[in-house]
């Protein structure tokens, strides 16, 4: 009875041993979320869905969503995987100015005109 009894104690500090490392090594594989707003403009649901799809396409994008009314871009990212600035950029690149980058003239000129919001 009493092997029984220290078979049975040292298989729950196993269990425990065991479980305590597989937390530790879950927090070394943890990725740094950070939330942020970016202004983008833009015009229309169209505007919204390539904003959306530009941002996602980085990688370490975790989620975003378009404002059209406030013309704030809200999104979660891993800092350790990209910037704001990188998000910016691949934005500016599908048509839309941001506060940190300029859409390419002919990139914007090729939008639909629903989509134009330059004056």
């Amino acid at each position: 009875m009493k092997q029984f009894i220290y078979l049975t104690i040292a298989v729950a500090m196993i269990v425990t041993a065991n479980a305590c490392s597989k937390t530790t090594s879950d927090k070394k594989t943890e990725t740094s979320i950070t939330h942020a707003h970016l202004a983008v403009n833009g015009s229309c649901e169209m505007c919204k869905e390539r904003i959306e799809s530009a941002a996602k396409a980085v990688e370490g994008v975790a989620s975003v969503a378009w404002d059209g009314e406030e013309q704030q871009l809200h999104l979660n990212f891993d800092a350790a995987a990209t910037s704001l600035e990188t998000i910016a950029e691949a934005i500016a690149q599908a048509g839309h100015d941001t506060a940190l980058d300029k859409a390419p003239d002919d990139v914007y000129n090729a939008l639909p005109e629903c989509c134009k919001y330059r004056e």
